[in-house]
């Protein structure tokens, strides 16, 4: 299946560009792409999966034709 890997410049995803579209296996999880993504550092706890413009748990299994949206909020002060 293809999905669309989409996310803000700040995340630095080596040798994928945003709007990239992937080839996953059926059944394949948000979780599943940030780990194929490299995205495993701390900071996961953070990550919020946005699969066609709607908040996502980790565990979404993804269809199809999906888009996600790899949104790392930024915080600091």
């Amino acid at each position: 299946m293809h999905i669309t890997v989409e996310y803000l410049g700040f995340l630095n995803i080596e040798g994928v560009k945003s709007g990239t579209i992937l080839e996953f296996p059926e059944g394949t999880s948000a979780a599943s792409v940030l780990d194929r993504l490299g995205l495993i550092g701390p900071y996961r706890k953070y990550i919020i999966p946005i699969v066609n413009n709607e908040r996502s748990p980790h565990e979404r299994v993804l269809k199809d034709g999906d888009r996600l949206f790899i949104y790392l909020p930024v915080g600091g002060g």
